[in-house]
């Protein structure tokens, strides 16, 4: 990463909205940080995630969800599957024209520009959430298609020219891993079908054959969020997958997932694998108590590193509150995350997430129906969403949630860091609805508050039960001057 050096000077509050204007401008073109090459490899050294250099490192960044693996939920619908999306619009616009509306989303929805943005942001992994079907067809089992390995090979070329590791994903895995719409469940499941079973383990050798030399890939995470009543058949299938890739790549990590959806890490008593990372994810809409002091637990008793390979999914400022006092909080061992999602369609209802793509009368109404038969559309009405989404998915359509990129930044954090080297200061509660308090006693303080895009909405000498419940909700950056001190921090108002 790029380092910004600048000369240590007595920070005005005149000055101020012209440092922030500075380092927002500066910021922006430090790159990620993802050093990497094909003969070294990110790997497991004890608790710790390190570099091909053996430098010890975070993974941080996004998932890039809903482009290789669909879920109605990211799209303006419901709980509903990429297959039931498959065939409810196939019925109406006919095979051909939905083929071609696949074929476009591939093309469109996560594209360079993507990339190079998320490397703009000082990310340094993406998570890639893939359908088995991207690479074989369930028709045609142990047949894998050029036009699948043509889409992952350009997305990993894409990290490599931007310094962006990769974490594969098999977000669905043939008959699906679970019964719910986030593993494309088929009628007879992953579990209850031995040619599934076999299906997956060949499909995850002909991955690490076909990228056994890709240093720009950190890991491969052979399951999404498995489930299944009987665990063994759990830890089995992740002994094959793992033996059978380890005839063709000794080289990379392997993520593994604990079951009920990446939350029960307690039938691993030992490791696999050396090169190991178990990959838990962080929700409190389903799982009201994630367990993380059993997987802080599990690092240290197995000597491994944990990583959130998805979290999000709240108000912003729940989120601050998770990625603050859990996900970065030392303690945890915690070797990085990665914030779902990139994209997703706006709804009303949904958190917030980085972009969100605009969603037109005749898109909605096909999400619809498709999730719940109402209201019913023509082809015409359908081809129109279609035609709508696919110009509104790409990148330089889609619209910035500031709330999100601001506490995700990266850049920023850095920034803040590298040029001021403040402490922070000790602000409560945070976030906060109306009031804020600082903790101690200081001498002719000076105190400004300023809003994401720099400007002062605040400034005063007592900020102590203030009373702020006017602001809007979003993401605050609050500044104290002392004499030839400034110290800083980041505030979000809930």
């Amino acid at each position: 990463m790029k380092q910004i050096m600048i000369k240590r000077e007595i920070f005005r509050p005149t000055r101020n909205l012209l440092i922030i204007l500075v380092l927002l401008v500066s910021v922006n073109n430090i790159q990620a940080q993802a050093i990497w090459d094909n003969t070294s490899f990110v790997h497991r050294n004890g608790q710790e995630i390190h570099n091909g250099q053996n430098n010890a490192i975070n993974l941080d960044g996004v998932n890039i969800g809903s482009w290789l693996m669909w879920e109605g939920l990211m799209w303006g619908g419901g709980l509903i599957s990429e297959k039931d999306i498959t065939t409810k619009m196939t019925s109406v616009i006919g095979p051909v024209a939905f083929n071609n509306f696949r074929d476009s989303v591939y093309k469109n929805y996560i594209t360079r520009a993507d990339i190079q943005r998320i490397s703009n942001e000082c990310y340094n992994v993406v998570r890639i959430p893939f359908n088995h079907n991207l690479l074989e067809d369930d028709a045609n089992p142990f047949v894998y298609k050029p036009e699948g390995w043509a889409i992952l090979d350009s997305a990993l070329k894409w990290c490599e020219d931007y310094n962006v590791y990769a974490v594969l994903d098999m977000h669905a895995a043939p008959g699906g891993q679970a019964t719910h719409f986030i593993a494309d469940p088929d009628s007879i499941d992953l579990w209850n079908s031995p040619v599934n079973k076999n299906r997956t383990i060949q499909l995850w050798k002909a991955i690490a054959d076909r990228y056994n030399n890709r240093g720009i890939i950190a890991a491969y995470d052979l399951l999404n969020e498995p489930n299944i009543w009987w665990w063994p058949d759990l830890v089995n299938l992740y002994d094959n997958i793992i033996d059978t890739i380890r005839t063709v790549d000794s080289n990379h990590m392997i993520m593994l997932e604990g079951n009920n959806y990446a939350q029960d890490f307690s039938m691993f008593t030992s490791l696999p694998d050396p090169n190991i990372c178990f990959q838990f994810h962080y929700y409190t809409f389903f799982f009201s108590a994630p367990n993380i002091p059993a997987w802080t637990a599990l690092s240290n008793t197995l000597n491994v590193p944990i990583w959130c390979g998805e979290w999000g999914e709240d108000t912003l400022g729940g989120m601050q509150n998770k990625l603050t006092n859990i996900i970065r909080n030392p303690a945890n061992k915690i070797s990085g995350q990665a914030f779902w999602t990139w994209k997703t369609v706006t709804v009303g209802f949904q958190n917030p997430h980085s972009l969100n793509v605009n969603n037109p009368t005749d898109w909605n109404n096909t999400m619809l129906w498709v999730t719940y038969n109402s209201p019913i559309v023509t082809a015409l009405e359908m081809q129109n969403g279609i035609d709508s989404f696919i110009v509104n998915m790409k990148l330089q359509n889609c619209v910035v949630d500031t709330g999100v990129f601001n506490m995700l930044n990266l850049c920023s954090v850095t920034g803040i860091q590298n040029i001021e080297a403040l402490k922070i200061l000790n602000v409560y509660p945070n976030p906060f609805t109306s009031s804020i308090n600082i903790e101690g006693k200081f001498e002719n303080e000076y105190y400004e508050l300023l809003n994401s895009t720099g400007q002062i909405v605040w400034s005063g000498k007592q900020i102590n039960n203030q009373d702020f419940s006017s602001l809007t909700n979003g993401l605050y950056i609050l500044r104290m001057y002392n004499g030839n001190t400034t110290q800083t921090t980041k505030l979000i108002k809930d």
